[in-house]
């Protein structure tokens, strides 16, 4: 399964990347909006996490978003908010937003792992029919 992660902390994105490692996926790592629309065009996903605050003078989390939803080529692919907004109503807001998931950090890996357990299984099926 190929996840796309884009974080511009780098310790968090080398816990996801252990993390998502452990569950037979490879994860690439973007530090920045503009890194991660390059790859989306060059590299097949099954899943994209975004990390809303990507660093001063960068496009946000929300704003790759609505680039993403512009692209046909994405989608189909579930895009997960993956942030440390975690107060009340910050959940709805990026759901709102057209996020298909919210995982506030730290992230419960138990949770995030069975989320992407159901992607992968929904893939299988999609790729045996």
């Amino acid at each position: 399964m190929n996840i796309l992660y884009v974080e511009d902390n780098k310790i968090n994105a080398m816990v996801m990347d252990k993390m998502l490692s452990k569950d037979d996926s490879n994860v690439i790592i973007a530090e920045n909006g503009s890194q991660a629309l390059k790859v989306v065009k060059e590299k097949s996903l099954d899943l994209i996490l975004v990390d809303i605050n990507l660093g001063l003078n960068q496009m946000d989390g929300c704003e790759l978003l609505q680039r993403f939803k512009k692209l046909e080529l994405l989608q189909n692919i579930p895009v997960f908010a993956v942030t440390a907004y975690a107060m009340p109503g910050d959940k709805q807001r990026f759901l709102n937003l057209g996020f298909d998931n919210y995982f506030s950090k730290p992230v419960n890996f138990d949770k995030l792992l069975s989320v992407i357990s159901k992607i992968r299984n929904n893939l299988g099926t999609t790729q045996m029919n």
